[in-house]
């Protein structure tokens, strides 16, 4: 049986649609019948789109002289400039063939269009030809991305701007939704921008991000306009798209550096006080409540000037860390410079609630911050204050909680205070003894009180210790408790602490002199004199050598706290003292953690047993139990001990009896001005002759 025929109306479609050139079919009214394959790849029409379509919607222009339909079975050809769905611009041969209607007695026409986008036009049409040559190149050489889209999202151009700006190819994204380039959160602004494309609006300017093939977000500002076709209608939108990536990051710059610290990170003092501010404005309003608590790290001086400032800055970083993790998400922690935090904790004044806060922070500074291989000890005083108890503006409540602070520091560090009124007055008091303090020395106020060190073994007098006395003209004698730490605060410490080892060095020069017998003075350096960026102990050696003192009749005492700090500098400077002859001691031995790996890392001659532990020995066996265990330990390592504090003979004889070495306190005599201890030891020396006498 033979194979039947294809239908030649089949044959000849398909002949048709694989056709280069577009060809379609126009009736009567030179509306669209047909439309092959290549029609729709030139103009952007599907052929359910285009059917019924008037011819002139595709023309950029009317032609001056009527093509019609031809005359008889005569083509007509010309070169025309016709328009896509996108609104671009083609120039093409057009051939218009008359053919038969597709129903008797009507006129149909067959239109072939033959791309010449290669090729000049000439005569008339050349200007427009040159004009979408100038178009292409602007939109070709522009930096910004310039894109067409249709109405549903469809991109159907793409510049090479576009392709710098977002990564992707023109092969990439044309017939791709531009949904590819839009983060999830930001489809509702695409949505958006289509509503009102499509109303034939111009959205001008709009500032927004997209995603960059990598993955990384590009910020963007663009311009988006309607397209429309021949008959006014909108039938896609143009893109501009600019960088503004420079500019963001610029503004993003100034913004954190108005309003973050950038080591930390943490809100800075400007805006913090914001926040406090906009924190007082609504409790006032709400008849809220809240806390502020104002915090200043411990001893961070010493880590700046030991360790160098790279260590302090990483410190206060890991600082800022553990006290964000200690606090609730709703609490506001600002670094306000330096080494000084505050915390702000909303609708909170709870004692008990507040006490639970505060303790968290002084537990997440408990642990050692590690630096190389020297653990960093570093703790907190805290001030507290609260709305509307303790004032009502930020700046009422930020004076009072650093007023509270400073009084943590003032009662041994590490511990929070609650502001209470009496501080304003102590404060106005610190202020005016600061500056007095200033002038002191000059005026004669300051002078050293000595206080003598006795060897148990026989009762001798080797020693003294230099104190530094202030009596002052309107307050008399200032405890040192008082004025040591402000002259800390002040820097002033460095100037006082040169002077006090000038007169103790002539000290032990004059009773060296005077009695011919060695005689020790021994004298407390302030931690900030070994850890400053200046050595102020450099010229020590020298000094002495100048008025012929032998440097071993001098002992420097440091607390046991400079020998809980691992700091290098501190170790090598007291490594330098004793090179250069001095001798050293440890104070207050007993009083916190004794790191006693510090004894391995310094030489020291001292041990001075804390008058803590000596009090009321014989009645105390676990005293006497550590007293005992210190002074083994001491003498195994070669370090002679001085036990502080002593008062009674049974305290005496207790020291006696676990083979103490030397004994310091009221027993022997309070610590006495120049002259008097001058007298007490010719005293205590004629004594002794005529003990010897009577023996």
């Amino acid at each position: 049986m033979a194979s039947a025929k294809p239908a030649p109306v089949c044959l000849f479609e398909a002949m048709v649609n694989a056709q280069d050139d577009a060809m379609f079919t126009v009736d009567g009214n030179d509306a669209v019948c047909s439309w092959n394959h290549a029609a729709q790849r030139l103009f952007g029409y599907a052929a359910s789109e285009a059917l019924g379509m008037p011819l002139a919607e595709l023309l950029a222009e009317q032609p001056t002289t009527p093509d019609g339909g031809g005359s008889g079975d005569q083509a007509l050809s010309a070169q025309r400039v016709l328009r896509d769905r996108h609104g671009m611009l083609l120039s093409v041969l057009v051939t218009r063939t008359p053919i038969g209607g597709p129903a008797p007695g009507t006129l149909a026409s067959l239109i072939t269009v033959h791309s010449l986008q290669s090729t000049p036009l000439q005569g008339a049409d050349a200007p427009r030809q040159r004009a979408m040559n100038v178009y292409e190149s602007l939109v070709e050489g522009s930096d910004d991305a310039i894109v067409t889209k249709t109405l549903a999202g469809i991109v159907t151009s793409w510049n090479p701007g576009a392709q710098r700006l977002f990564g992707f190819s023109a092969a990439e994204m044309i017939g791709e939704s531009i949904t590819k380039i839009i983060p999830l959160d930001r489809l509702h602004e695409e949505e958006m921008i289509l509503q009102r494309i499509a109303a034939g609006e111009r959205v001008e300017h709009f500032e927004t991000v997209r995603t960059h093939k990598s993955g990384s977000l590009v910020h963007v500002s663009v311009t988006i306009s309607p397209l429309r076709d021949a008959g006014g209608r909108v039938v896609g939108a143009s893109k501009i798209a600019r960088d503004i990536g420079e500019r963001i990051l610029a503004a993003q710059t100034i913004w954190r550096q108005a309003n973050q610290d950038t080591l930390t990170n943490l809100p800075n003092r400007s805006a913090f006080r914001r926040q406090l501010e906009m924190e007082v404005a609504r409790a006032e309003r709400e008849s809220g409540h809240f806390a502020l608590l104002y915090a200043d790290l411990d001893h961070f001086k010493m880590v700046n000037d030991s360790l160098g400032h790279d260590a302090g800055d990483a410190l206060l970083v890991a600082v800022a860390k553990r006290l964000r993790a200690a606090l609730r998400g709703s609490d506001v922690l600002a670094r306000l410079g330096g080494d000084e935090f505050t915390v702000l904790l909303p609708t909170l004044d709870d004692p008990l609630a507040l006490h639970t806060v505060s303790s968290k922070l002084h537990d997440a500074l408990a642990e050692p911050f590690a630096h190389a291989s020297h653990p960093i000890h570093v703790s907190a005083s805290i001030g507290m204050a609260m709305y509307p108890r303790d004032g009502t503006s930020a700046d009422e409540l930020l004076r009072h909680a650093d007023l509270a602070m400073y009084e943590a520091k003032n009662e041994g560090r590490n511990r929070t205070i609650v502001y209470e009124a009496s501080m304003d007055q102590r404060a106005r008091g610190r202020l005016l003894l600061a500056g007095d303090l200033r002038r002191a020395a000059q005026q004669g106020e300051l002078y050293l009180a000595y206080q003598p060190v006795v060897r148990v073994s026989d009762g001798e007098a080797l020693k003294f210790e230099a104190l530094m006395r202030w009596r002052h003209p309107a307050f008399g004698t200032v405890h040192p408790a008082r004025f040591i730490p402000l002259a800390e605060e002040t820097g002033l410490i460095l100037e006082l602490g040169d002077w006090v080892f000038r007169r103790a060095a002539q000290q032990a020069l004059r009773w060296c002199e005077l009695h011919g017998a060695p005689i020790q003075v021994s004298f407390n350096v302030s931690p900030l004199q070994l850890t400053a960026d200046v050595d102020h102990t450099a010229h020590w050696g020298a000094h002495v050598r100048d008025i012929g003192l032998d440097p071993s009749r001098l002992v420097v005492e440091v607390t046991e706290t400079v020998m809980l700090d691992d700091s290098p500098r501190i170790a090598q400077r007291l490594r330098e003292l004793r090179r250069q002859g001095f001798q050293v001691a440890v104070d207050d031995f007993g009083t916190g953690v004794s790191n006693l790996a510090a004894l391995s890392r310094i030489e020291v001659d001292y041990l001075k047993i804390d008058q803590s532990l000596v009090r009321k020995l014989p009645d105390d066996p676990r005293k006497l139990a550590i007293c005992e265990a210190i002074v083994a330990m001491a003498h195994r390592l070669g370090i002679q001990v001085i036990a502080e504090g002593i008062e009674t003979d049974e305290e005496l004889e207790r020291i006696r009896d676990i083979r103490c070495d030397f004994a310091q306190g009221y027993l022997y005599a309070q610590p006495q001005d120049e002259a008097r201890a001058t007298q007490w030891l010719l005293e205590q020396r004629e004594r002794r002759a005529l003990s010897r006498g009577d023996a």
